[in-house]
Parts: structure tokens; sequence; C-alpha cells
């Protein structure tokens, strides 16, 4: 969940459990709203995002791609019953 924004830098933050993490947006990084094309605009605060990062040599990380909006989580779908009735 994104917990700050700073346009001017172009940067977001994310404050996780163990860390809290600062990456950048450059003109490399894809950003996906739905199923549309996003900008940087589009990145708030209270947003979930998933994505990927490079760790720049600087120690700085760099956004590869953000995808805004909740994770699709899916759901396990129980195993199909094994059948009991003898194959001839």
């Amino acid at each position: 969940m994104v917990s700050a924004v700073d346009p001017k830098n172009k940067t977001f933050t994310i404050s996780g459990k163990e860390a809290t993490r600062v990456f950048k947006v450059t003109n490399k990084t894809g950003i996906m709203k739905g199923a549309a094309a996003g900008t940087m605009k589009d990145i708030a605060d209270n947003e979930e995002v998933s994505g990927a990062y490079w760790k720049n040599p600087d120690g700085t990380l760099e956004a590869k791609f953000v995808k805004l909006g909740p994770t699709e989580k899916k759901t396990a779908s129980p195993a199909p019953k094994a059948s009991t009735t003898p194959k001839s």
C-alpha cells in the first residue's frame, strides 16, 4: 500500500511490516491502472500496488513496472475427487 507520493521527485513510498521503501519512477517505468496504461499522477496515497523494481548501484530502488489496484487473489480450487469405480 502506498503511504506517500512525491510527484516533484517522481517517487512513491511503500511502508511494509519490516521496512519502508521509496521507489523512483522513470521514463522506463511501465504503469498499469487496471487494463489501461497509467501515469505517475495515478499513483495515490493508500493505493494498492504491485510490481517489480531494480536496485541501483547507489542503493536506490527504481520501479520497473507498477500495477495499480488490488492484486488478484486466486482462490484455490479443490482437487477433483478420485474415482472409486474400477476402470476396465
